[in-house]
């Protein structure tokens, strides 16, 4: 640590951290503030014109903080949340902003950026989780380095998921490192344990805390899958969204921005389990799903695969779409959407969780001939700094 410096913060950068800036004008990022607030800060990271500090003292609080109500959060002891400290409408505005300053470039070539959507609660709304076992604490990892702050519980949780994490610790089941992943939905809850663990304790989990079914290394009792919503099936360790009041909403955004009409052809990259698929189905749209993971229950016309080589297999056989639906992971689609064009698709849509690799992809999907119309945030991800993006491409 360096000697301690004073620093008015401004607004929110990505990530989460305030930002301001020193006595030499050179932009700092310190965790756990809020536009308005003055702070003494330790720089721990330091370049030419930028450093990264750590909060020492508040001098003055700006407009928006509040006070935290998970004390791990106010100790700084456990990162699982970025924004505690700020209220409700601070966070909506910070993430609307960060969605402008992503997309700017688009948005000055006509691209229509919509009012964010804000379906979820504050609280109580996580059905999924990781988390971390290291040494004797069991939780989620500390804001910086490598350390597991010990989570009892959480106020992010549905009630259903803290009674699967109290399961696991009255039974005793991790006997070493690793990760646990768990997830609950109308038919009860999964767990993976991806750790060294009593494997009788691991099976005996099973109606306990709701749990229906477990995974370890090596073995399974109970039920392989759930399931989290009608026609959505999961295990713990697949890809689905945190809350379901947000995922109904996302649904409905990206049914909007399809329009898919009965008998079209769509393709579905990043599938996953077939959250959108069962909608373009009801919609009688003609799809094929793919994956580079094959899920517990794979959608309707599932070819797995790396999206990449799908396109290209696609595009051999001259294979053509109506419309491309993708909803790739944070990194984005680089080198997917390239090859789109190939497929004659007259609209995309995209579905993103990093608006940086978005507005990169949009370029792209922009090169091969695809306008980009009109984008939609949703924070569906309370407490955090994650903001969603559903945007609509349209051939020109």
């Amino acid at each position: 640590m360096t000697a301690a410096i004073t620093v008015r913060i401004d607004a929110f950068a990505a990530g989460g951290y305030g930002v301001g800036r020193d006595d030499d004008g050179r932009a700092v990022f310190v965790a756990g503030t809020a536009p308005g607030d003055v702070v003494t800060a330790s720089v721990f990271e330091a370049h030419a014109r930028w450093a990264r500090a750590e909060l020492v003292e508040l001098t003055r609080a700006g407009p928006g903080r509040v006070e935290p109500r998970c004390p791990l959060f106010a100790d700084r002891r456990c990162g699982g949340c970025q924004w505690q400290h700020v209220d409700d409408d601070t966070q909506r505005a910070a993430k609307q902003h960060l969605l402008a300053g992503a997309l700017r470039k688009l948005v000055a070539g006509g691209l229509e950026l919509r009012p964010l959507l804000t379906p979820v609660p504050p609280w109580g709304w996580r059905r999924r989780a990781r988390f971390t076992a290291l040494g004797a604490a069991l939780g989620f990892h500390a804001p910086r380095g490598h350390a597991v702050c010990d989570v009892t519980a959480c106020p992010q949780l549905e009630p259903e998921l803290e009674l699967v994490i109290g399961a696991l610790r009255a039974a005793g089941v991790v006997r070493g490192d690793g990760e646990i992943h768990a997830v609950v939905g109308d038919g009860g809850a999964h767990v993976v344990i991806d750790a060294p663990c009593d494997e009788a304790a691991a099976a005996g989990l099973v109606g306990q805390g709701g749990i229906s079914g477990v995974t370890w290394r090596g073995g399974a009792a109970g039920a392989d899958a759930v399931a989290l919503e009608p026609g959505l099936i999961a295990s713990g360790d697949d890809f689905a969204q945190a809350s379901r009041a947000g995922n109904e909403a996302l649904r409905a955004v990206v049914a909007q921005a399809l329009a898919a009409g009965r008998g079209e052809r769509v393709l579905e990259l990043y599938a996953g389990g077939g959250n959108f698929t069962r909608d373009l189905v009801a919609a009688g749209a003609q799809v094929v799903t793919s994956d580079e993971r094959t899920p517990a229950v794979p959608p309707p016309g599932f070819v797995p695969g790396g999206a990449i080589e799908v396109v290209r297999a696609l595009a051999r056989t001259g294979t053509r779409f109506d419309a491309v639906l993708l909803d790739p992971p944070r990194a984005g689609a680089r080198g997917v959407v390239e090859q789109l064009a190939a497929l004659q698709p007259s609209r995309v849509v995209y579905v993103s969780c990093e608006p940086a690799t978005f507005a990169r992809d949009a370029e792209q999907l922009g090169a091969a001939g695809l306008r980009p119309r009109w984008a939609q945030g949703l924070d569906l991800m309370p407490q955090t700094a994650h903001v969603e993006l559903v945007a609509r491409f349209e051939r020109e």
